[in-house]
């Protein structure tokens, strides 16, 4: 078949910090509408690599790693596609970590349809390739998440409250999308 731009799959994207419950609700929307999902590559990356994996070059590793994922989840997708995080995500990640983003990153403009942006207002879970547990950091990249989503004039919904008022906002919004 050959695709077209009304053919193509409908992209939404879970955006925030870590430890927001981005993949989690990543399982439960990709149930729910039975979606093809692309899971979250910087977290394999930072698996296989380490935390010291973590130069503005790693970050466009894991960009370009993410980017395959998500090319290979459309060619499978009917109507939906969800992905957990993708390069503007990792920019953020980039500007903390390496204190420098490539200029690849700010040309980047294959934006999904809908931001799903994750408040932090779930408690941190440790794990060993998270970095940012205090309140003070989860804030302020919280903060640039929202601030690059705005500076992007991207489509975005934000998304708090219990694990119940979650997914019933995400799927909300995803049904508004998909209508």
């Amino acid at each position: 078949m050959t695709e077209t731009a009304h053919e193509r799959p409908k992209r939404v994207t879970l955006f925030g910090a870590e430890s927001t419950g981005k993949t989690t609700l990543l399982d439960q929307l990709g149930r729910h509408f039975d979606a093809v999902v692309v899971p979250e590559y910087g977290r394999t990356y930072t698996e296989e690599h380490g935390q010291t994996a973590s130069t503005a070059a790693d970050m466009l590793n894991i960009a370009r790693g993410h980017l395959q994922l998500r090319r290979a989840a459309e060619r499978e997708a009917d109507r939906l596609v969800i992905e957990d995080t993708d390069p503007v995500l990792t920019a953020i990640w980039s500007d903390i970590l390496a204190g420098y983003r490539d200029p690849w990153f700010d040309r980047f403009d294959d934006y999904p349809d809908l931001y799903l942006l994750c408040d932090i207002d779930l408690p941190w879970v440790r794990d060993s390739v998270r970095y940012f547990g205090d309140r003070e950091a989860r804030l302020r990249f919280h903060t640039a998440c929202e601030r690059e989503l705005i500076a992007r004039q991207v489509s975005f919904v934000c998304i708090s409250g219990t694990a119940e008022r979650r997914l019933a906002k995400a799927i909300d919004a995803v049904e508004t999308l998909l209508r």
